[in-house]
């Protein structure tokens, strides 16, 4: 790891040289262009000053310059004089870009390479008041052959600072290894050294790995959990099958055995069903389908849903409740409400009641179901909401529950942005009391509602 940093350490500063190099060189040449161009015009308006008239020959000659090519042509574009070449053996200039365009507008210019010498040039011509043109020229091969002159040197710069850029690349690397090195080592919980700048970022790495543990252990104990319910039940049905088929069961008993196979295979079902729930619900994304969800008709379904199993367990079940609405996925706040008035009705006892109130107080829809059951241990209330965990165990097998109803519960409601508190007493009532976040537009909601009542 060490090696590939230093090298892209290197490279990064290398290409970097290498660009501002090329960036400056083509800034300075263009710079130096610029100034070539801006002198050669200066040249020619003084010119055209000093010598208005085509007649003003020798008084031109007076300013001729080795790197400056000063002509002078005629209006039917013949060339009087030329500071670089015999104007006799020259061919006529009218077609000459700038030439032309100084006969037509007054002024001209371009770039080009010279016939005459093979080079590229930048001219600029100007109309004298008798009709003939001045034009004055300059080489631009020039500037790029000083350019040549000075890659040498620019060459064994870059050499230099290469070499520099290596040195400097492998201290930079040792320094961020060993930094790297002394956080690895406190995440570890071993001695070393962080550099302040770099403590943040090591603590939240230990506690991400700390996370990631706890994660994996958590995984580890649901997994031997799932493994041991399921294990309950296939046993159970294994053991009565068995005992079926190899003919230790009378014929009048086979209808019993049948009987108590089926309820493990639906105990296994609905154990199955919420170990998928749950594992939905652990998956982070939407919620599904939401709409604005009428939570006292969602809580009357539910009551007449269970009406049939408060029965059985001899439990009056009633429900109370002025409205609230709540905006969230119908299906699992339907969930919330029997697997709390599910709960509460099995863990009752004859004579007993269940109660469902839905209101709002302070703009926050809730729900509270509330029995006079056998009661929680004031010790396992924190522990209620854990996977698999059951306060009686052989109470929870003896009426089906799988330890999961409340784990499903509380997940749902933390996924709608709510709360859930408990109240209890061993031998006493009990109070689930869940609250959701104040809803907007509550009152919208409700006209909503009653719109599509009066439209069925």
């Amino acid at each position: 790891m060490e090696k590939k940093i230093n090298l892209r350490l290197f490279f990064m500063g290398f290409f970097s040289m290498v660009l501002t190099t090329v960036l400056l060189v083509g800034l300075f040449h263009g710079t130096m262009e610029r100034a070539a161009r801006r002198e050669v015009k200066q040249m020619t308006d003084f010119l055209a000053k000093a010598c208005p008239s085509s007649d003003d020959v020798a008084e031109l000659m007076r300013f001729e310059e080795e790197e400056k090519r000063m002509t002078l042509i005629a209006a039917d574009g013949t060339v009087l004089y030329d500071s670089f070449v015999d104007a006799s053996e020259m061919e006529n200039h009218k077609d000459r870009q700038e030439v032309k365009d100084a006969l037509e507008i007054g002024v001209g210019e371009s770039n080009r390479q010279s016939v005459t010498f093979n080079h590229y040039s930048y001219y600029y011509a100007l109309r004298l008041p008798d009709g003939s043109v001045l034009r004055v020229g300059t080489e631009m091969e020039g500037l790029l052959d000083g350019f040549r002159d000075t890659l040498p040197s620019l060459a064994l710069v870059l050499c230099c600072m290469s070499i520099l850029s290596l040195l400097v690349s492998r201290l930079l690397t040792k320094k961020l290894v060993g930094k790297l090195q002394d956080m690895i080592w406190h995440m570890d919980g071993k001695q070393g050294q962080v550099p302040r700048e770099m403590l943040p970022l090591a603590q939240a790495m230990k506690a991400y790995q700390q996370k990631k543990e706890e994660g994996e252990k958590w995984r580890q104990q649901f997994t031997a959990n799932v493994s041991h319910e399921l294990k309950t039940p296939l046993t159970s049905i294994s053991g009565y099958a068995e005992m079926m088929e190899s003919g230790m069961v009378q014929e009048g008993d086979i209808k019993t055995f049948a009987g108590k196979i089926h309820r493990e295979a639906g105990r296994l079902i609905m154990l199955i069903n919420d170990i998928l729930e749950l594992s939905k619900l652990d998956e982070p994304g939407e919620l599904g389908p939401v709409e604005q969800v009428d939570v006292l008709r969602l809580a009357r379904d539910t009551v007449e849903m269970l009406s049939m199993k408060a029965e059985q367990y001899q439990v009056q079940l009633r429900l109370s409740g002025n409205g609230a609405f709540v905006r969230g996925n119908k299906t699992m706040l339907g969930e919330v409400l029997y697997n709390l008035c599910d709960n509460a009705i099995r863990y009752n006892k004859p004579g007993g009641y269940v109660q469902v109130d839905v209101s709002v107080a302070e703009e926050q829809p809730v729900i509270v179901v509330k029995d006079n059951g056998i009661g929680i241990p004031l010790e396992s209330q924190e522990r209620i909401f854990e996977r698999f965990y059951r306060v009686d165990n052989s109470r929870s097998k003896a009426t089906g529950g799988t330890g999961l109803g409340l784990a499903i519960v509380k997940h749902i409601v933390l996924r709608h942005g709510g709360t859930i508190e408990v109240e209890s007493k061993e031998g006493g009532p009990t109070k689930m009391k869940v609250i959701f976040p104040p809803q907007q537009e509550p009152k919208e909601a409700a006209k909503q509602v009653k719109k599509k009542e009066g439209t069925a």
